[in-house]
């Protein structure tokens, strides 16, 4: 069964823009190991709360998120470059929510 991830980061005032590029960033770390797992990132500055960026992933199961993200971990140099990204993270948002989706 297919799920999708959404993740929705609300941005700091300002922050959208900073906040899209965080994501690609993010997502291509994740990829080096794990080139499998699909994302898109969606973004919208002026509705709702503004500076709200949605970064959703595609997988087949939550053990392929999971073994994603243990081959993430297990490699020293895209370890160290998740931190980083991750540590930009703390800056830009005032909060986020995930989501699991069930395609059927």
């Amino acid at each position: 069964m297919t799920i999708i991830q959404r993740r929705t980061f609300h941005g700091k005032v300002g922050s959208a823009g900073d906040l899209v590029t965080w994501a690609h960033d993010m997502y291509h770390v994740i990829q080096v190991n794990s080139p499998d797992i699909p994302f898109r990132v969606l973004s919208d500055y002026q509705s709702g709360r503004t500076d709200r960026v949605v970064v959703e992933i595609e997988l087949e199961s939550m053990a392929q998120l999971d073994s994603a993200l243990e081959k993430t971990m297990a490699d020293p140099d895209t370890q160290a470059r998740f931190e980083s990204v991750f540590e930009r993270l703390k800056s830009l948002i005032d909060y986020a929510e995930v989501e699991h989706w069930s395609v059927s």
